[in-house]
């Protein structure tokens, strides 16, 4: 059941990534600071920012995730060895 709605979700933003790239025709001009493209459909534009930006975000993601559950774990076993610092102490 996940997995299918999974499915649906990726193909339904796919679905709606090329849609947004066959309404909007009209062509852009890129210039980046001190790079200038030639023109290109805006939707494409506009799905390539996308498709980057959510990339981008996944990856900062999962690196503050990988940060907060190792910041956890070592709060944990910190209190665990302070537990076993005071029992041994207390003989």
């Amino acid at each position: 059941m996940r997995s299918a709605l999974r499915w649906l979700l990726m193909l339904s933003m796919i679905a709606a990534g090329l849609w947004l790239v066959v309404v909007n025709r009209q062509p852009i001009d890129l210039n980046l600071l001190f790079w200038s493209g030639r023109a290109i459909n805006s939707g494409l534009a506009l799905l390539l920012a996308f498709a980057l930006g959510s990339l981008l975000g996944i990856f900062i993601g999962l690196d503050l995730y990988q940060s907060m559950k190792l910041k956890g774990r070592v709060l944990l076993l910190r209190r665990e060895l302070a537990q076993l610092r005071q029992h041994l102490g207390g003989r």
